[in-house]
């Protein structure tokens, strides 16, 4: 019998295919939306009230970097799992093409003995 096309699969990836893959998914999530929308709320606030002390003060130059280098990394997490899901459905296609073949022969094997059952009883 055919193993499963998810253990296939799991079984060729490499650890920085598994953390790329956790990186895209937990990013893909709104929990990720909601601490960023905290996380930025609290730097401008804390940039704005303490203007005289302020690490980034307005324009928030160095957030907008910060902002950027993670909208490259993470557009790189998310086009990594892409590809792995690619490949994950090309392990299903082959695995269920061998099925089909594995139940056209069979089927085929069925049709000549029902031919000869029939040819026998005549």
């Amino acid at each position: 019998m055919p193993k499963h096309p998810r253990h296939v699969f799991e079984e060729k990836l490499s650890r920085s295919d598994r953390v790329a893959i956790a990186i895209a998914q937990f990013t893909g999530r709104m929990v990720f939306v909601w601490i960023h929308v905290g996380l930025f709320i609290a730097w401008i606030i804390f940039n704005v009230v303490t203007h005289d002390r302020a690490w980034d003060p307005y324009p928030f130059i160095f957030l907008t970097f910060v902002v950027s280098l993670e909208a490259i990394f993470l557009s790189t997490f998310v086009l990594i799992a892409q590809n792995r899901e690619a490949q994950r459905s090309e392990i299903r296609e082959q695995l269920d093409y061998e099925v089909n073949i594995k139940a056209e022969k069979e089927i085929q094997e069925i049709k000549e003995m029902l031919q000869k059952l029939l040819n026998g009883n005549k």
